[in-house]
């Protein structure tokens, strides 16, 4: 006669444990894996806010910025997200003027540090709350050239008037400047003359224009000369030296003629400085 096959308990509790063990590692791994994902979120939601506002703040100006050596601090709201239970997360951008030095050029260069820091709560597989953080920073470097631009459109009534003798400075035709770093200047200006008396100007008889740099002459052959009798219009472009860093400059174009006759005022006139870094 043939034994029945059959389980005995000990078996049976000997499978049931192997099995409690088994779930027991898969819910583990499951609830650890969920929480590794959570954490993947958090920081990829946190580098998103950062990068945003690291990019609202890359496309503002150096001067936009602030000054050279006042710090910008800048506080935000809490970007709360859209909605699926996001964590908030709160961010600050420092800016900060820093300084590139060059020994050998004897040269100091700003520069703005921009930093983002976006924090949030994340809570631990314990329960513990714990303060993430996460930081991105870039620079926006000191412009290589800086531009000013200036038009006067006088009125017939409070029109400068070309005098004979010595060199006048056009009221208004004038720019303020300060640079940190060595620049070199090019001047471009444009002159029209409107002539309200003639008698007695001869052909020969001329206009001239001449720049100056904190007012003394800039170099020869910057002054321009013009036959008043053309009615003329006046252009020159000139290159200019001697703008060091850190002191208070100013560019003026003045005017003469060389005769006491006729009576000749200022139309219109554009003047644009061009500044750029000296090498």
């Amino acid at each position: 006669m043939k034994k029945k096959n059959s389980f005995t308990l000990i078996e049976i509790i000997i499978s049931i444990v192997i099995i409690g063990i088994g779930l027991s590692t898969i819910i583990v791994v499951f609830m650890g894996g969920r929480f590794m994902l959570k954490q993947a979120e958090n920081k990829s939601r946190a580098t998103s806010v950062a990068a945003q506002k690291l990019e609202e703040y890359l496309t503002k100006s150096f001067t936009g910025l602030g000054g050279l050596t006042t710090p910008v601090l800048t506080y935000s709201d809490v970007d709360t997200g859209i909605g699926g239970g996001e964590v908030p997360v709160d961010w600050r951008v420092d800016v900060t003027t820093r300084w590139e030095t060059n020994n050998a050029l004897a040269i100091r260069i700003p520069y703005k540090f921009i930093e983002v820091t976006a924090s949030y709560n994340e809570e631990s597989p314990s329960g513990a709350i714990q303060r993430k953080n996460v930081r991105l920073a870039n620079i926006i470097p000191y412009p290589y050239m800086h531009t000013q631009t200036l038009k006067i459109e006088p009125s017939s009534a409070a029109a400068p008037r070309v005098q004979a003798g010595a060199y006048r400075a056009i009221n208004g035709l004038s720019i303020n400047f300060n640079y940190p770093v060595n620049k070199d200047v090019m001047v471009i200006y444009n002159i029209s003359i409107h002539i309200d008396d003639d008698t007695g100007i001869k052909p020969i008889d001329t206009i001239y224009t001449g720049c100056f740099l904190d007012g003394k002459a800039t170099s020869e052959g910057t002054e321009t000369r013009t036959p008043i009798s053309m009615q003329p219009f006046i252009s020159n472009i000139l290159a200019l030296s001697g703008a060091n860093a850190d002191a208070n400059h100013t560019i003026q174009i003045k005017w003469r003629k060389d005769t006491t006759h006729g009576n000749i005022r200022l139309k219109e006139a554009n003047l644009i400085i061009v500044s750029t870094e000296r090498q």
